[in-house]
């Protein structure tokens, strides 16, 4: 009775081990479900890569080289120059006066407007106009219809003038170039013949 026992026991527990016990070949592919699963025991070292499909959370990591549907070459990167930087608003260059006096395609380079008059101060005074320097413009009265201007720092040589009329008025002006920057304007009242300088008032244009 006995060895009969011991045998019975010896059964049941060899089926007993042999039920635990799983041949990982009589399972079939998806017989296992996922909440079957221990929680967190799947890593990366059990999971082949190249086989997953793209995670539907990061469906939009694939366009993380796009910025608002843009590729890169759509934006400009720090310290580079843009394709349009020749241009301010659709125009070149050589449309806009630039303040500098160096430049030789035709720009203006000073400009002042003068109030001629007998009481003009005989020395240098500060007088307003446009300096491409963008230093001072100064001005003295030599006598009667004899002006002097100094655009200070300006390597200018060349200026036309012209004499300011309210009406049909007839004036000659002339402009002598005494140094850089610096002229002489005369404006003289040709009637009566032969004529006479005069203090009338004048604008002068370095070129």
């Amino acid at each position: 009775m006995v060895v009969a026992l011991v045998a019975l026991f010896v059964a049941l527990g060899g089926s007993g081990y042999a039920a635990v016990q799983l041949n990982v070949r009589s399972i079939k592919n998806g017989a296992v479900p996922g909440k079957k699963l221990k929680r967190n025991s799947v890593t990366g070292r059990q999971v082949k890569e190249s086989t997953l499909a793209t995670v539907p959370s990061a469906r939009s990591a694939g366009s993380a080289t796009l910025l608002d549907g843009k590729q890169p070459g759509a934006f400009l990167a720090a310290g580079a120059t843009a394709v349009n930087a020749g241009k301010l608003g659709g125009l070149a260059p050589t449309s806009f006066v630039r303040r500098e006096c160096d430049q030789s395609n035709g720009q203006v380079k000073g400009t002042a407007s003068m109030t001629a008059s007998p009481a003009f101060s005989g020395t240098f005074v500060t007088v307003p106009g446009y300096n491409c320097s963008g230093q001072t413009i100064e001005a003295r009265r030599l006598s009667m219809g004899r002006y002097e201007l100094r655009f200070n720092g300006s390597p200018a040589t060349d200026a036309i003038a012209t004499a300011k009329v309210p009406g049909i008025e007839a004036y000659m002006t002339s402009v002598q170039n005494e140094a850089p920057g610096l002229f002489v304007v005369y404006v003289l009242d040709p009637l009566p013949a032969p004529g006479a300088f005069e203090d009338h008032s004048f604008t002068v244009a370095l070129l």
